[in-house]
Order: structure tokens, then C-alpha cells, then sequence
């Protein structure tokens, strides 16, 4: 070994490993902090020092590509999943969508809203005021049975607030009991003027509800969703559903009774929305979100290591 390389070696030892800055190597080592510089070039240049950088979000952002490629989504966001509570894995998901649509929201947008306790969290994390010129529209019927964080009159009103706007709410339940109902309510001049801005719409904000494996739908658990409806959901395949709105695990709309009583923006609109961003996690809720993009539902994604680990493995 030469004089040299030695030098070279303990040069580069004292600085990467000791963490001695080039001033005190260069005391020690009776030499200049000009040829302490130099000879770190060389150990770099010549590979005796090599830098490794681990990037903890590699795997994520792979997830992200490679769901993106194979859906044609214009853009999937997933959040690292380690053991998360259910409550911690929607927070970190709203929080996630929140930042998205800081990104996206420009002047003139009109923002179309959903429920759930995921689309509620998203609204915990956007600035308490936002100035921008926007308008924001409720896309599905309501219900006072509901809590704040599901129903969408409430998450409607919190989300415009935050534009201090006021917005276009859907003065009906989510589901009535008849079509003569639904047709009667939907000849209201309210609730057609709402209708009215469905087309319009460049931003649609949607949370997607399970029903396979495991039911985790809000219109199911808060019962707006009888035994019959639900028996027939199940025997036309329904996987999930987007603010009242089913579909089987290949994006088929389930053709069901129940759709003759939904008062909600039609699936024919949602899906000439520029940006539809379907908002949901957890491993349980990877069928319903296959079934929500195979269907054209959603083109953003924003979700969890676990869902998307588990929507590669059942699409391949």
C-alpha cells in the first residue's frame, strides 16, 4: 500500500467515520486543509469512499408507479401502513389528500363533495382559510341520522368554509323509499339547481365503501341500507360503492331497485370529472377499490401501503 493511499484512507476515515471537520484533520495530520480537501475528492472519485443512501419511500413510490401504470391512474398517493388503528390509518390518509388537493385546487374549480369519516379527516387537514375563488357542491343526498364526520350536508358546509364560500347542498336523503319519491324530489327546483352543477364539476372528492370481504359501507352501517337491498347488492356481486353507488369487483354498476332510489350525481357525470379522487385504506377495502377504478370511478387514488399491496396481488 502506498504512502499515498494510506493517507488517503486515514484522511477519509477521520472525516466520514470520526466526523472531524477538514480544519481539525488537517491540524492533526500536519498537512493543509487544502490537501484535506483534495484527498477527499480522490477517496470519492476513485471509489474507496462509497455513499449509500437508503431511501425509505423507494418501495412507496414503486407501489405508486406501478399502480399508476397498470390502472392509468394520473396519479396514486400511498401512505406507509406499520400496524396503524383504523383511526390513525384515516387520519394519515386525510392528511395525505389533503396535501394532493392543496396541489391541485386552482381558481374557478368546482369541488364536488362525498361523505365519510375519511373525507371529514381530509377537511381536519386543510388551512382554516384558503383563498381561493372556488365553488364546492354536495354530489349525494343526507341524512340528520348521521354524525358530522359522515354526513354530507356537514362535511359539504366544513369543507366550503374553508374557501368561505357558501356551498351547493343537496337539500334530500340519500336514499328514499320509492322511485315515485325520487322522481317527485328530483322535479324540486333546490335540488335541481344542485344537479345542475354535476357536469360542471372539475374536482370530485369520493370516499369508496366496502362490501366484500367484510361490509364497511356507511349507508350499510348506519342502516339506510335495508336486508332486502342488502341481499340483493350481495347477489348482484357488489364489492363496494361510491357515495351510494355499487359496482361489482370489475366496476360493474350493480343494477339493482336501490338505484331508482339514489338521489346522488349520476355515475354518467362522475365520470367526466378531470379529477375524480377516490379517497380510501386498509387492506379490507382493496376489492371495493379495484371495483371503483376498473369502473372509471376515481383517476387519483389516494391510499395505503396495505390496499395497494393487496390491489396488485388480486389484479394480476
Amino acid at each position: 500500500m502506498s504512502y499515498d493511499t494510506k493517507l488517503m484512507v486515514k484522511v477519509a476515515s477521520l472525516y466520514y467515520k470520526e466526523n472531524l471537520k477538514q480544519e481539525s484533520i488537517a491540524r492533526r495530520l500536519k498537512i493543509s486543509k487544502y490537501q484535506v480537501n483534495r484527498i477527499l475528492k480522490k477517496a470519492l472519485n476513485s471509489g474507496m469512499v462509497q455513499i449509500n443512501i437508503i431511501d425509505p419511500t423507494k418501495n412507496i413510490s414503486e407501489l405508486e408507479e406501478k399502480l399508476e401504470k397498470r390502472f392509468n391512474l394520473k396519479r396514486v398517493v400511498v401512505v406507509e401502513n406499520f400496524g396503524l388503528s383504523d383511526t390513525e390509518l384515516k387520519s394519515k390518509i386525510g392528511q395525505a389528500a389533503a396535501r394532493y388537493l392543496l396541489d391541485i385546487i386552482k381558481e374557478n374549480d368546482i369541488i364536488g363533495v362525498s361523505w365519510g369519516t375519511t373525507i371529514s379527516e381530509v377537511i381536519n387537514f386543510l388551512p382554516s382559510k384558503m383563498n381561493r375563488k372556488v365553488e364546492v357542491v354536495q354530489i349525494t343526498g343526507g341524512s340528520h341520522e348521521l354524525s358530522i364526520d359522515l354526513n354530507c350536508h356537514d362535511i359539504t358546509r366544513r369543507f366550503a368554509s374553508k374557501f368561505g364560500v357558501n356551498p351547493h347542498l343537496l337539500y334530500a336523503p340519500s336514499i328514499v323509499d320509492s322511485k315515485k319519491m325520487h322522481d317527485m324530489l328530483l322535479r324540486e327546483t333546490s335540488i335541481k339547481k344542485t344537479f345542475e352543477y354535476f357536469s360542471k364539476l372539475t374536482i370530485a372528492m369520493v370516499g369508496i365503501g366496502a362490501m366484500y370481504p367484510r361490509v364497511i359501507s356507511t349507508l350499510v352501517k348506519t342502516g339506510h341500507i335495508s336486508g332486502i337491498d342488502l341481499e340483493s347488492l350481495k347477489a348482484h356481486g357488489a364489492v363496494g360503492d361510491v357515495y351510494s353507488h355499487f359496482f361489482n369487483i370489475n366496476g360493474k354498476t350493480c343494477d339493482s331497485k336501490l338505484s331508482e332510489r339514489i338521489i346522488a350525481m349520476p355515475v354518467k357525470e362522475l365520470l367526466m370529472v378531470p379529477y375524480s379522487i377516490g379517497i380510501a385504506g386498509g387492506e379490507l377495502k382493496a376489492e371495493a377499490i379495484l371495483g371503483a377504478i376498473r369502473g372509471n370511478y376515481i383517476n387519483i387514488l389516494i391510499t395505503d401501503s396495505n390496499a395497494a399491496g393487496r390491489i396488485m396481488e388480486i389484479s394480476d
